[in-house]
This record gives C-alpha cells, sequence and structure tokens, in this order.
C-alpha cells in the first residue's frame, strides 16, 4: 500500500528524539487542542441535520444594542415581576395543598374551591411567563377534553420555556421524577397540579406509570390531562427524534400538541450544544416581547395494532406531528445524547458528531474489523498523521475513495474544510464508537499504542496524554497518579501497573464502571487489543 503523505520517521538516538520532543512541544500542544475540538462541538464538516445544536446568531447592530439597553432599563423589573409571581404561586399552592399527602393526590382529583385555587396558582405561573416576556400565547386548533384524549403529546421539545404549555392550558398534570417534589417553591406547585411522578429506583416504576395513567382514563372521575414531551430531550426543532414510547404504552387516545416560536430571534431553545440557560433567559427577558404558538391537532385514536406495538404507535404519531410542523422525522433518540455527553467528557474529537461518525462506520463496515486496531500499531512510524488527503485516507481504510459513504466520513472529519483529516482523531472516534459501553478502561487500553511505543512502556508524559480521555482527569492528577505507580522511578510503567494500582482505589472505580444505558447499536463483538 502506498501512502503519498505518510512518511517513516527517520530513526533517531533517543537524546535526539528526547530533543526534537522538547523542541516542538508548544506546536503538539495546539495541534491536539484542535484536533479534540475542545471549544467547538458541533459539526462544521458534512452538512447534515443535527437537533441537538443551536446557535443565536444576532448580526444585528441595533438589535444587539437594544438587548443590551433592555438589560438594563427592563430585564430588573421582569426579575422582580418573576419572582413575585412565583412567590405567589407558592402561596396559593401551600394554601391549596393543606391537610393532603402525596398519597392524598394521587386517589381522586381535586374539586371545589382546591380545584378553583389550582387554576389559580396556574394564572400566577402564568404571569411567571408573562414577566419573562412571553405577552402572547396564540391557540389554533380545538383541545379535547381528558375522556376524548387522556394524554396530551407535546413536540417538539427545545426549551425551558415549553412548560407554559401546562400553565396556559388548564392546568393538565404532567410526569415528573419523585425528586421534583423537593424543590423549593416548585415543589409544591407540581405537587398542586397532581403529576404522576416516577420513582427511578422502583423497578416497577415503568409498569406503575403507565397503571396510573390507565386508570386516570377509565375513572369516572373527572381527572386532568397528562402532558408528555414524547421526544424526552430538547432539540433544535429541525427534526423531530424518536419518539420514547411511554406515552403510547397504555394504549389509549392521545391529542398531538405542536409548540411554535414565530419569533425573530430563537433565545430559548436550550439543546445539548448551544448556549447556557443563563445566557438564553438573559437574551430572552431583555427583548420587548416573546411569542408562542400551541397548536391542537386532532386527537389520535390508535388501531389494535398501534395499541398493541408502542413503538409502532409513537412512530405514526411522530409522522402525523412531523408533516402538520413541515419538518423531517429523525433517527436521532435521547440515548443518542448520552452518547455525545459521554464522548465529550472522554475528550473525543467531534463529540456533536460521533453519532453520525459511527453511522456511517458501521456503512463502511468498519465497526466490525480490526483495520483501526492495525493502523494504531503502525501510528508511531508514520509522519504527517494531522494531514492526511482523501486519497490517502482511503488507502489507510482500505476503502474505495469514490463510495459516497467514505466522502461523508471524511467530510465530518474535516472540521477546517482543508481537504485533510487527522488519523489520531479517526482512531479515537473509532475506538469510543466500538466500546462505548464498556468500561472507561477498555478504552484507555485501546488508545495506548497512539501516545505511547507499547502498553509495556509508557512515560509520564504519555500517561497524562491517555488519561486525559479518562474524564475527571487533570495533567497534575494524572501526573500524581503516575508518580504513584513508579514507585522504582524508573521514569515508565506498564498499563498491567496502572490497572493493579487503581482497581481498588475507590476514587478511580469509575473508570472500571460499565456503562449500561448506552446503547450498543451495531456490533457485539469485542475488539482485538494488541
Amino acid at each position: 500500500m502506498t501512502t503519498s503523505t505518510l512518511k517513516p520517521h527517520n530513526s533517531k538516538t533517543p537524546k535526539e528524539n528526547n530533543e526534537a520532543d522538547a523542541n516542538s512541544t508548544s506546536s503538539l500542544t495546539a495541534i491536539e487542542k484542535t484536533d479534540s475540538e475542545d471549544n467547538s462541538w458541533a459539526s462544521d464538516g458534512f452538512n447534515y441535520i443535527n437537533p441537538f445544536v443551536h446557535r443565536v446568531n444576532i448580526d444585528n447592530h441595533v438589535d444587539l444594542a437594544k438587548i443590551y439597553v433592555l438589560s438594563v432599563l427592563l430585564l430588573p423589573f421582569r426579575v422582580v415581576g418573576c419572582v413575585l409571581s412565583l412567590v405567589s404561586a407558592w402561596m396559593f399552592a401551600c394554601i391549596g395543598l393543606y391537610g393532603m399527602t402525596l398519597d392524598d393526590l394521587k386517589i381522586k382529583p381535586l374539586t371545589g374551591w382546591r380545584r378553583q385555587l389550582q387554576r389559580l396558582t396556574a394564572g400566577c405561573m402564568r404571569m411567571v411567563y408573562a414577566s419573562g416576556s412571553f405577552h402572547y400565547i396564540t391557540f389554533k386548533g380545538e383541545r379535547a377534553s381528558p375522556k376524548e384524549a387522556p394524554i396530551m403529546v407535546v413536540a417538539p421539545h427545545s426549551s425551558y420555556v415549553d412548560s407554559i404549555i401546562v400553565v396556559a392550558t388548564g392546568p393538565p398534570s404532567i410526569v415528573a421524577k419523585q425528586e421534583t417534589s423537593q424543590i423549593p417553591l416548585l415543589g409544591k406547585i407540581i405537587n398542586y397540579a397532581q403529576p404522576i411522578y416516577v420513582q427511578r429506583e422502583d423497578p416497577n416504576s415503568r409498569q406503575n406509570t403507565i397503571r396510573e395513567i390507565v386508570d386516570r382514563a377509565r375513572s369516572k372521575d373527572e381527572w386532568p390531562q397528562v402532558v408528555i414531551f414524547a421526544e424526552g430531550t430538547c432539540t433544535n426543532r429541525t427534526a423531530l427524534i424518536k419518539f420514547k414510547p411511554g406515552a403510547f404504552y397504555p394504549g389509549v387516545p392521545v391529542q398531538p400538541v405542536l409548540l411554535k416560536y414565530p419569533n425573530k430571534y430563537d433565545t430559548f431553545t436550550w439543546t445539548w450544544d448551544g448556549p447556557g440557560v443563563l445566557r438564553l433567559l438573559w437574551m430572552t427577558m431583555s427583548q420587548f416581547y416573546s411569542r408562542c404558538e400551541i397548536e391542537f391537532l386532532p386527537v389520535y385514536n390508535p388501531t389494535e395494532e398501534e395499541k398493541n406495538n408502542a413503538n409502532l404507535y409513537a412512530r405514526n404519531v411522530r409522522e402525523v406531528m412531523a408533516k402538520a410542523l413541515q419538518v423531517p422525522t429523525s433517527e436521532y433518540s435521547f440515548e443518542d445524547v448520552i452518547v455525545m455527553s459521554r464522548a465529550r467528557d472522554m475528550k473525543i474529537p467531534f463529540p456533536g458528531d460521533v453519532v453520525e461518525i459511527e453511522h456511517t462506520l458501521y456503512k463502511l463496515g468498519l465497526l466490525d474489523c480490526d483495520r483501526d486496531v492495525e493502523l494504531a500499531c503502525e501510528y508511531r512510524s508514520f509522519g504527517n498523521t494531522e494531514k492526511i488527503d482523501c486519497l490517502t485516507f482511503s488507502e489507510l481504510l482500505q476503502v474505495d475513495i469514490s463510495n459516497p459513504h467514505f466522502r461523508k466520513l471524511f467530510s465530518l472529519l474535516d472540521h477546517r474544510h482543508s481537504g485533510t483529516v487527522s488519523l489520531k482523531s479517526f482512531l479515537l472516534c473509532s475506538f469510543f464508537c466500538k466500546v462505548k459501553n464498556d468500561e472507561i478502561v477498555a478504552f484507555l487500553e485501546t488508545i495506548v499504542q497512539i501516545y505511547a511505543e507499547s502498553k509495556d512502556c509508557i512515560k509520564r508524559e504519555e500517561f497524562c496524554k491517555i488519561m486525559k480521555h479518562a474524564t475527571r482527569m487533570t495533567d497534575e492528577k494524572a501526573s500524581a497518579l503516575f508518580i504513584a505507580i513508579d514507585q522504582s522511578h524508573t521514569g515508565y510503567i506498564t498499563f498491567e501497573d496502572f490497572t493493579n494500582y487503581s482497581r481498588e482505589l475507590p476514587k478511580y472505580q469509575y473508570i472500571y464502571k460499565k456503562q449500561e444505558h448506552i446503547r450498543r447499536t451495531y456490533n457485539n463483538s469485542k475488539m482485538k487489543i494488541q
């Protein structure tokens, strides 16, 4: 195999190598930081829909100046208004819950003065949003009664603002974690809405939740509808991701509800890769007003087949909602956010694209072979590994350069649009995709030969580079760990030395914990680590 840009390193004495390493330290550091994309998680390469990336681009100087001016003149009053409204809602909730326990709230819906006070509490919460700039809410369609549709399936879920549907429609009940009942102020307000609480430590939690939804749907009492955000995580509204089947297991009719924000600037979409919540709050509350549109679609009555297949039911409802929104559907899911977050924590290059990279590797057949392991073994004998052109990359992977999936992979890895990719970035992504479910230590073992000569001779600098992928590990901590392991002061350790030392220490147990919650999508085979 010929490699046009990869050339073997010239042989040097250890002294010459040390001098070369010392002279290139600063440039290597810069290259590694760029390769890891520490400050850029989103895709700048291949053009595809990534529903977990959001940017707020305000390029109009007048609009930008308006935000800064209103931050001084309007924002303080809005904050005060939000706080007063929230405290008022909490006070009414405390009065309405007087003499009641959480178990009482599960038995029957509130009636009489408690029900009236519940609506007043929802009105105060509506004032929280009005104080925060959401003066206008437009309703479209006809809302079904709880008997017609016990569940409202809401999408797209894109922001902390989406809870506006709860305060603007009744309020309906929500499905929430049991821990939310303990949140200061909000806990009482959520309790007063008679939510269906999920206890994560209870292995029967899902069945209990489904049973409670069904019991409410079949009850003769007038229970409020249950609101469920079926996507399970926030997206940027460019596509509807996979719906979680929880809302569809009961097999009862649902009413699809669309949330839209027809504003000039999207300052409230809160995704995995995008502005933080405080910045979004600041920009939103520094606007004169923000608009929200809630559209009720016709009730969806499931067929017998859909009643028996919650995933089919969820998929069909999603299709109806995507068509109404005029957006595509996406096979991304909440679990993909977990994968991206894990990749980011482990300093994997391009974590925002790692799921798409995994799909492409699968289509190229590279997840089921050991070509990446072979390249890792040869890695330190190559030169110019940071700038590999398309032809050389196809030769290295032993893939046809005209293959469209190869072209896509190259584009995903070419974030700088330079026409070249980094071999190290590819190997780190490939190894992560294969062992993302496994212990972190399994990944560390696969990447040793990228940074060190072998697993039996790891120097301190090399050990620090390896351990930066272990999460929670700074250079200082890794260096201290190396010194603790190297009791004989030889200047190097083996990977086995590291595992023998760290395996029993409590503070390193996270390295040996399997990630069962991350699904293994494609191959179940273990990599052959050489």
